[in-house]
């Protein structure tokens, strides 16, 4: 049984929010699906696809794709594997870096920068227990 279900969301980190915004949706014609002010989610306009999540980085914060606050795909975590997921990944050499049970960022073996997500996690009142 694999802990994940795919890739959630692909995160960008970007330094003016407002100009990512309108070059992701004029160029490559996206639609904003949300926008909580520093974090815009882009999806193409049929609504398939792995959504894009535009991330305001903060001022004078530097942009290292490989650091930890770099550009990364989030995998979306299954609901059966959500309890194990964090052990089994640490067991198989993965590093943790932050966040909970059901949603935390971690690298790869190759230093690699992913994040693991629940969906519904805080909104489903059943996974508060790995909030």
């Amino acid at each position: 049984m694999s802990m994940f279900n795919g890739v959630y969301q692909v995160n960008v980190r970007v330094r003016d929010i407002q100009k990512a915004t309108k070059w992701y949706v004029e160029v490559l014609g996206f639609s904003i699906h949300k926008d909580f002010g520093d974090t815009v989610v882009l999806r193409t306009d049929h609504g398939g696809g792995t959504p894009l999540c535009l991330i305001a980085m903060p001022e004078g914060e530097l942009s290292d794709r490989n650091a930890e606050n770099g550009s990364h795909p989030v995998i979306q975590i299954s609901s059966e594997g959500a309890e194990l997921c964090q052990e089994y990944l640490k067991e198989k050499g993965a590093s943790i870096i932050d966040g909970s049970k059901a949603h935390f960022r971690f690298k790869d073996p190759e230093g690699n920068l992913l994040e693991a997500y629940l969906p519904g996690l805080y909104d489903n009142e059943n996974y508060a227990h790995l909030r």
